[in-house]
């Protein structure tokens, strides 16, 4: 499914406010709710003219469940339609941690199916990329993986451009903590994943490590579970931190070595005296 065709249902979301929440996931979507709600509708009426209450209240609740399910998920198609571009002036705020390609994007564009299962309970269901098998969720696993860009791109962008600013203050230290700082950015919402799989500042952080380790990577040094979005996980890692703390650091002075450089030159020197005697 082609981000064009994505972008234009969602600019021209054919459904209103007002629309119903059984509407707006397709029509054959909407006859399998109705044909569900009308169904408990009979037994609700029926179990009330043989004064069953307790029966009619057991219906009652579980047409009040459907309603309310379907109400929630009405409200997370409008929050993926702003997400994805509609409402915010074509920009795209998802990260590209979040995989929107394989379920998101083909349900709410009415392709996928929504079914019950013995609790009555909504399930909702696209065939796979493969063509094949099927991708399934529950509404509430819909946004479990989201990850939505917020002002941590800016608030970094505008730390360095201090930094840059801050470096014509001759023999002055920069006016903030840069790791602090970035550490906090990272924390905040998540945003590491943002800054792990996300263009900031014009440059990729993957793309920049895995060029910079690229023989540590061939070596097999850096194995391929290192390299999984995951395991930069600043809980556990400081790759991500010392990224991009360096970079801030290196706006202010273009000269900063990191320990382990300043180690990798001493190490290169003492060789070079080596074969030099």
């Amino acid at each position: 499914m082609s981000d064009k065709e994505a972008r234009k249902y969602f600019e021209n979301m054919p459904y209103g406010d007002d629309a119903k929440s059984s509407e707006i996931h397709g029509r054959q979507n909407q006859q399998v709710i109705n044909q569900m709600v009308t169904g408990l509708v009979r037994k609700y009426d029926e179990s009330m003219a043989v004064g069953d209450k307790s029966a009619a209240s057991s219906y009652s609740g579980v047409i009040k469940n459907i309603a309310k399910s379907l109400d929630n998920l009405k409200e997370i198609k409008k929050q993926f339609a702003t997400y994805y571009g509609g409402g915010t002036g074509g920009k795209k705020l998802f990260s590209n941690w979040t995989n929107i390609n394989e379920f998101d994007i083909p349900f709410f564009l009415e392709k996928g199916q929504i079914a019950f299962d013995d609790q009555l309970q909504p399930i909702l269901s696209v065939i796979a990329p493969d063509g094949k098998n099927e991708v399934v969720k529950r509404i509430a696993d819909i946004t479990q993986d989201w990850v939505v860009k917020g002002t941590e791109e800016a608030d970094y962008m505008k730390m360095q451009q201090d930094a840059v600013k801050q470096s014509n203050t001759m023999g002055q230290p920069l006016d903030f903590d840069v790791d602090w700082a970035v550490d906090n950015i990272l924390a905040n919402n998540d945003a590491w994943k943002s800054f792990a799989s996300d263009k900031v500042g014009g440059r990729y952080f993957l793309q920049d490590y895995i060029i910079e380790n690229q023989d540590k990577i061939q070596s097999g040094e850096i194995s391929d579970e290192m390299l999984h979005p995951t395991s930069f996980n600043p809980e556990f890692d400081t790759r991500l931190h010392k990224y991009y703390s360096n970079r801030i650091k290196r706006a202010f002075n273009p000269n900063y070595q990191t320990p382990e450089e300043i180690q990798e030159a001493e190490e290169l020197k003492l060789r070079n005296n080596n074969n030099k005697a």
